[in-house]
Parts: structure tokens; C-alpha cells; sequence
């Protein structure tokens, strides 16, 4: 596996899909992560930071659909390519 423009994008679409399967209430809210809770820490001053990334992992679960469709173009040219 070569460095490469194509291995990027695939890592990079690993790591999305890995984010996406990220379940709000099982797991994001153990960490406090989840919508409740980083609305109730917004309003008093909370962890900038972690409001910001609570809202990435928000943004992310909207890329679901694209996912499946991205995942789906990738795994037909690694089906004609073999690469």
C-alpha cells in the first residue's frame, strides 16, 4: 500500500464511517457528548472545545447517506481495479 492520493481518501473515509457509527445515547453520552448535554454547558460559558467537537460528531451523523453512496463507489473500483 502506497502512499497515495487514493490511500488518503480512503483512510479519511475509514475514519468517517467511524465517527458516523457513533451511537449518541450509548456512547456519546458517557463522554458527554451528546445534544443535552453540551446544550445545557453552551449556556453557562461551557468547554468551547468540546462543544466543538460534540458538533462535528453531530455534523457527521448527517453524512450518512453520502457515506453509503461514497462507500459504495469505493468498493466497485477496488472491485475493477484491485488495488
Amino acid at each position: 500500500m502506497g502512499f497515495s492520493l487514493y490511500n488518503l481518501f480512503k483512510a479519511g473515509l475509514l475514519l468517517t464511517n467511524a465517527v458516523a457509527i457513533l451511537h449518541p445515547k450509548r456512547f456519546l453520552a458517557k463522554y458527554g457528548l451528546d445534544k443535552m448535554t453540551i446544550l445545557a454547558d453552551s449556556n453557562d460559558g461551557g468547554n468551547a472545545l468540546k462543544s466543538q467537537l460534540a458538533g462535528l460528531l453531530q455534523a457527521v451523523a448527517y453524512l450518512k447517506i453520502p457515506l453509503i453512496t461514497i462507500n459504495s463507489l469505493v468498493i466497485i473500483i477496488e472491485i475493477l481495479v484491485g488495488g
